[in-house]
C-alpha cells in the first residue's frame, strides 16, 4: 500500500450553511445536480447508494456508508468499494463564514495499493473539483450544468 497524504479541496459558497449541507447531505444525495438516483440514510451507520449516467455517459454504480453526520457541520463516510472494503473515506466539512456564505472543505483519503493503481487518486481529485464546480453552480444560481 502507498502511504500518501490526504487530498484537500475547498471552496466558498455564497448561501447560508444550511442550504449548503443539505444540498450534500440528503435522502436523494447530489441528485439532480451531480448524480442520477443516489440514495442516503441520513443516520451515522446508515448506507449510501451511489449512481451516474449523465456524467459518466454509462451506468456507473457503487455504495457507501455514513461514519458520522453532525447537521450543518460534518458528513463524514467511506465509499468507492473494492475487493472486501472500500478504497475512500472522504470527510465533508461546513463553516460558516464570518459575514455570509459557507466554506466547504473535502478530505479524501484513498487508498491505493501500488503505482499501477494511481490513476484511482487522480480520478477521485478530478471528480471532487468536478462536483464542486457543479455544486456551487447549482446552489447559486439553481443551474444544473449536466444534461
Amino acid at each position: 500500500m502507498l502511504k500518501l497524504k490526504p487530498m484537500h479541496f475547498t471552496d466558498f459558497i455564497d448561501a447560508p450553511v444550511e442550504k449548503v449541507y443539505k444540498t450534500f447531505v440528503n435522502e436523494n444525495g447530489w441528485d439532480p445536480w451531480f448524480t442520477d438516483g443516489m440514495k442516503m440514510e441520513l443516520k451515522d451507520g446508515g448506507k449510501i447508494f451511489f449512481r451516474w449516467e449523465r456524467l459518466t455517459g454509462e451506468e456507473v454504480i457503487d455504495r457507501g456508508y455514513t461514519i458520522e453526520i453532525i447537521p450543518n457541520k460534518l458528513w463524514e463516510f467511506w465509499w468507492y468499494e473494492y475487493e472486501d472494503g472500500f478504497r475512500s473515506k472522504v470527510t465533508i466539512k461546513f463553516q460558516k463564514n464570518l459575514d455570509s456564505g459557507t466554506w466547504i472543505s473535502i478530505t479524501d483519503n484513498t487508498i491505493v495499493k501500488s503505482m499501477e493503481e494511481i490513476d484511482i487518486r487522480y480520478g477521485c481529485a478530478f471528480g471532487w473539483g468536478q462536483m464542486l464546480i457543479l455544486a456551487k453552480a447549482y446552489i447559486e444560481q439553481n443551474i444544473i450544468l449536466l444534461r
